[in-house]
This record gives C-alpha cells, sequence and structure tokens, in this order.
C-alpha cells in the first residue's frame, strides 16, 4: 500500500479526513514514524474498546502481547458556548437541516468560526495519555486511537459534537428548539438592503429520497397541519424548479 492510500485509507467523508488532518498536521512539529506505526496498528486491529464520551476517547491498544490504555482529550464546550453555538448553526436553515439529516455541512466550521468556536481541535487543544514509555507527544498508540475515529466519524458525525459535550439527541432537540422560537422582526425582513450578488450559493441536484428541510424542522408554530403539509409540497416543487432553472432549462 503506497504512502498516500495508506493515509487516506482514514476518513471518507470531509469530516472524517478533517480530524485525520488535525493528527497529522502534527508531523511537521514531530517528525518521527510514529504516524505510519500508528496507521500500521490501526489497520492490524490493534485498537480495541474505543469509547468516546465528552471529553475523551479511551481504547486498549495491543502491541507486543500488552494492552495499553489509551486516552485521547479534547476540550467540551461550555453550556454558554453550546448555546451559542446552536443559536449559530439554527440560524443558517441548511446547517440545521444537514445535521437533522445526519449530515455535517462543508462550511459548519465557517459559521462557527464566526462566534470563535470549532468543533474541531484547534492547535493545542488535542492531547493524549498512554501507558508506554515514549516521550513523543502524541505515541504511536494514541495515533492509532485518532486513525481508528476517523471511520468512525465518517458514519457518525456526531461523535464529534458529543466529544465536544452534546451527544446527537440533546443537539438537535436544542435546534429543533431554536428554530421554532425565532428572534424575528418581521418589519426588517421587508426593509433590509444588501447585495445579493455578495451571498455564496452551492445548489446541489434535489434528491426525491432526501426529505425537504422544512419537514426535517417539523412544523412551525401556529400553523396547522394541512397548511403545514401544503408547504411542504409547495416547497418540494421550488426545489425542484429552482434547479431546472439554475441549469438554464
Amino acid at each position: 500500500m503506497s504512502k498516500k492510500s495508506d493515509a487516506t485509507a482514514f476518513g471518507v467523508t470531509w469530516w472524517g479526513r478533517r480530524w485525520r488532518r488535525a493528527l497529522e498536521s502534527l508531523g511537521a512539529t514531530y517528525p518521527n514514524p510514529r504516524l505510519p506505526q500508528g496507521r500500521l496498528l490501526a489497520r492490524n486491529g490493534a485498537v480495541r474498546d474505543l469509547v468516546v464520551a465528552p471529553g475523551t476517547v479511551s481504547a486498549q491498544v495491543h502491541a507486543r502481547n500488552k494492552a495499553l490504555p489509551v486516552t485521547l482529550t479534547l476540550p467540551v464546550f461550555t453550556d454558554t458556548e453550546w448555546r451559542t453555538a446552536v443559536a449559530a448553526l439554527a440560524g443558517q436553515l441548511r446547517h440545521a437541516a444537514a445535521l437533522l439529516r445526519g449530515e455535517l455541512p462543508e462550511d459548519v466550521d465557517d459559521t462557527l468560526r464566526e462566534v470563535d468556536l470549532s468543533l474541531f481541535p484547534k492547535t493545542g487543544e488535542l492531547g493524549s495519555t498512554c501507558s508506554c514509555t515514549s516521550r513523543a507527544k502524541p505515541c504511536a498508540h494514541a495515533a492509532a486511537v485518532h486513525y481508528v475515529l476517523a471511520p468512525m466519524l465518517d458514519s457518525d458525525p456526531f461523535l464529534l459534537t458529543s466529544l465536544r459535550g452534546r451527544d446527537r439527541d440533546r443537539l438537535l432537540a436544542e435546534l429543533r428548539a431554536t428554530r421554532s422560537a425565532p428572534d424575528l422582526d418581521p418589519a426588517a425582513l421587508f426593509t433590509a438592503r444588501g447585495d445579493l450578488a455578495a451571498i455564496e450559493v452551492h445548489p446541489q441536484r434535489p434528491d426525491e429520497r432526501t426529505p425537504e428541510a422544512l419537514h426535517l424542522l417539523g412544523r412551525a408554530p401556529g400553523v396547522d397541519e394541512r397548511a403545514w403539509r401544503q408547504l411542504i409540497t409547495a416547497a418540494q416543487r421550488a426545489r425542484v424548479r429552482a434547479w431546472e432553472l439554475a441549469e438554464g432549462s
């Protein structure tokens, strides 16, 4: 296996790769063999009993007939920071809808960076402990746990939010609650001014298998069931027509 394919085997989604790169960025600071050694351990199934909890990832790494306990650490957000993060995410409909589909939008950290937060490790935040005698941080055993976590994040990006202190159910409940009670000035919607050309758009072909964002977010307060279903149907038709216009149909 080539060096490139060996590394990229861990992390397929953009968030899985981002986690892997957070570890591999340390290679320039500590140029030693521990990262390829960690990949080899991970690929050979040496990492077992991995558990993600708020602020920690713990596992047993089996090497040379020993089971070494390894713990990775990452600071959790405070309740105040989570309220700020949820408000920022809820303010972007596509972010809220993507999270409700079990995905992380690629620019989620751009939104969180505006409130000085990041789901991914910032410089100096990642820590690790291991019972081995290596003085390198992270050691090969801790690196192996990092690599094994990346494909787990591919399957469940909410492991990352859990590591920061919010599991899937609680985060989505807070998103729905925030979306259902927006603090908006209706008059401002008609008087606001701005440059429409400055708005970045990322059009995607409509997928009938993907639930409409409004459906995922739940019925709006004060709207009866019949009207809500009509609104969802209209939104689905508008989504298809918007794509036709984007393609120049």
